[in-house]
């Protein structure tokens, strides 16, 4: 196993144990990482993405988009790609779809950790996702992301409530997990 890879697994293993220990998602998490292969590049069907998740805690709204290749909406996200960390990925994905830094943003460690099922044979090969996600506060009124990196993956994008986001994840269950811990835990 090259270093990158045991690098991911190490960092993977203390933040599941450290922080979600007593949550059962978690273990799931563990027998996953012992498999090993974690990126969609060494195991097409089953492996790690992050979403970062922009919510404004003022406006009590968060931020989605209708993703092109899931054909469903959801938060701002990506696959951990071979040799990086989550932070790399953070960054990486962050460049990509919004054009922005991720330096600019109050970053905390991970939050939520959700795992799911996957099936559109037509446009991707995944079978399983392991969301690890990243909620970030901003002010929608400043919040500037490229609209052209945007529309690279997404048919659209608006700010809307929980309920409203709420209605259009019906066919998400890890989206709707996301927006019930935003609402419990990051609004008044």
């Amino acid at each position: 196993m090259t270093e990158s890879k045991i690098t991911l697994a190490l960092e993977l293993e203390d933040l599941i144990k450290r922080k979600f220990s007593s949550d059962e998602t978690a273990l799931k998490y563990l027998e996953r990482i012992k498999l090993g292969n974690l990126t969609k590049k060494e195991n097409p069907q089953s492996h790690f993405c992050t979403y970062f998740a922009p919510y404004d805690p003022k406006a009590k709204q968060v931020f989605i988009g209708h993703h092109k290749k899931a054909g469903i909406w959801l938060f701002n996200g990506g696959h951990v790609d071979e040799g990086e960390t989550l932070r790399d990925t953070l960054n990486r994905e962050i460049d990509e779809e919004w054009g922005l830094d991720m330096k600019d943003f109050d970053i905390k460690e991970p939050e939520l950790l959700t795992f799911r099922d996957i099936y559109n044979p037509t446009k991707q090969p995944c079978l399983m996702h392991f969301d690890i996600w990243h909620f970030i506060p901003v002010d929608k009124n400043t919040f500037n992301p490229d609209r052209d990196k945007l529309a690279e993956e997404f048919h659209e994008n608006r700010w809307v409530d929980l309920d409203k986001a709420g209605k259009l994840f019906l066919d998400d269950e890890s989206s709707l997990k996301a927006i019930k811990f935003i609402g419990e835990n990051l609004f008044d």
